[in-house]
């Protein structure tokens, strides 16, 4: 069977599948280059139809991330929850518009993410066939969270998993905690929005001045140079613990739709001051907010973990994913708890990687499989050496000349030891949103000044932000404190004493 996936409203992707094997999946952002794409995925859809070497019309189920009719209770909170804070009917009206089928042009011109339609989610045959031509195929809805857990369970190899999924929030649930077993899903827990880890993270990140929907890695990065401080009047006052591994967010203090246009609370600010703005320098209080929101995401998550393994104490492999799967510090301190022998994280735990869950439901159901699987995370294009002369021609550039394999290793390896640069690519491009080898930078860690020198030329960042090293697996273990392989750069380690 031929699925197609699709994944809009978030990060935007699509993905193909046959016969249970994905064969092909990209970001919407790497084509259009907007960053965190969310608006519908037509070049994704075409890129991945030429990968796999089919039309629509040979595609038999299109598997769509989202269940679109269930979202109308949350845009009640939204509007509830903003109105408690504005008190103004008319902003309450416009807010809510923008969160749910984006009538603020403002905020979805800062906010890619934002730019797609919930009314597209109900006009799919109707895009696609204008777009590509009349077909057949079955059209088929799931429910954010269980994509979520697939696009993850599925590629584990695990025959049975605890499952966490969490993220700012699907239909009604921004936290779904499961028991898997040969495939089969159980529901133990679900917390409902807007009591949402994603969104408590996402509106300090706009407090601290960074883009919210972006800059969530940017507080993490930040986040080791502070001191918890502010810990536990976080965990008193507004992400509160509940029993049987629930939580609770204020959202009257702390309220991520007016986050978005940069409204804070007058309690948040007399806890914390006034919200940094994008043009300040950081300072030792900002740092401190940092640890502390980290602290107590990291406390609320252990919390929710441990109640599911109080559930079903034999189970010892854990699955995450949701767009909070990305906070790599938070990955870090579930490995090194023990509580799990093994974590799986995938390549693209964020909504971008729902459009591979949702194709691998559609499989599922409709012929019970289990052998679905993700050979590789390098599902994008590759090119030829024609296309690639072709690029050089027409920026009027000369080519290069090949080079032998010895060769290219001792060029490459010159470079490097002289503290430059080099950009490498080859094959595939990743799904996911980290650089996984196939187009990466790569730079000697030995020196520490070769961040400096990676800013100076390439990022332009804060130098706060940490760069990701690799290694062989086979000697992992000389050089951090893990059990585990990070094969898709999804987790925090110690690096190994003298190292």
């Amino acid at each position: 069977m031929k699925v197609l996936g699709l994944a809009t409203m978030g990060s935007s992707s699509a993905a193909v599948i046959v016969d249970g094997v994905v064969i092909a999946a990209i970001e919407e952002e790497r084509l259009t280059r907007l960053k965190n794409d969310g608006g519908f995925p037509f070049k994704a859809i075409e890129l991945c139809l030429e990968i796999a070497n089919l039309e629509l019309s040979d595609i038999d189920v299109v598997a769509v991330y989202w269940k679109p009719w269930r979202v109308f209770s949350r845009t009640y909170k939204v509007v509830s929850g903003v109105f408690s804070n504005t008190g103004n009917i008319v902003d309450v009206f416009h807010r809510g518009m923008n969160a749910f089928v984006n009538a603020n042009n403002s905020v979805k011109n800062n906010y890619p993410e934002l730019r797609g339609s919930w009314l597209d989610l109900f006009k799919i045959r109707s895009l696609l066939s204008q777009e590509f031509g009349e077909f057949n195929a079955k059209i088929e809805y799931h429910d954010h969270h269980d994509c979520h857990a697939a696009s993850v369970y599925f590629i584990s190899k695990y025959q049975e998993s605890i499952c966490l999924s969490y993220d700012g929030g699907g239909e009604s649930d921004s936290t779904v905690i499961y028991h898997i077993k040969n495939g089969n899903f159980e529901k133990l827990k679900n917390i409902k929005w807007p009591n949402s880890l994603g969104h408590f993270y996402s509106a300090f990140t706009g407090f601290l001045g960074f883009k919210m929907l972006e800059g969530e890695y940017k507080m993490m990065g930040l986040s080791p140079y502070g001191k918890p401080i502010f810990k536990d009047v976080i965990l008193d006052e507004i992400l509160q613990k509940r029993d049987n591994g629930e939580y609770y967010l204020d959202t009257g203090i702390l309220n991520y739709h007016s986050a978005l246009e940069g409204n804070f609370s007058k309690r948040l600010k007399d806890i914390f001051g006034n919200n940094r703005k994008d043009s300040e320098d950081f300072t030792e209080h900002h740092q401190n907010i940092a640890s502390s929101v980290q602290a107590a995401y990291e406390s609320i998550l252990l919390h929710i973990l441990s109640w599911a393994k109080n559930q079903r104490p034999d189970v010892r492999t854990l699955c995450i994913s949701g767009g909070c799967g990305l906070n790599v510090s938070a990955n870090g301190e579930v490995m090194a708890s023990g509580m799990f022998d093994e974590v799986s994280i995938p390549p693209a735990p964020h909504d971008a990687g729902c459009s591979i869950g949702a194709a691998f439901l559609s499989e599922r159901h409709r012929n019970n499989k289990t052998t679905l699987s993700m050979p590789t995370p390098y599902l994008g294009k590759s090119y030829t050496d024609d296309e690639i002369l072709a690029a050089f021609k027409s920026l009027g550039l000369k080519a290069p000349s090949r080079y032998s394999e010895s060769d290219l290793i001792s060029t490459v390896s010159s470079v490097l030891v002289k503290s430059g640069i080099v950009a490498w690519f080859q094959g595939g491009s990743e799904f996911g949103p980290r650089a996984l080898g196939n187009r990466s930078f790569l730079a000697d860690p030995r020196s520490d000044s070769i961040r400096e020198i990676i800013n100076d030329k390439i990022k332009k960042r804060e130098l706060f932000r940490p760069f990701a090293p690799s290694c062989k697996r086979e000697v992992m273990m000389d050089f951090f404190e893990m059990k585990q392989a990070s094969p898709y750069m999804n987790v925090v380690a110690k690096v190994a004493e003298g190292k």
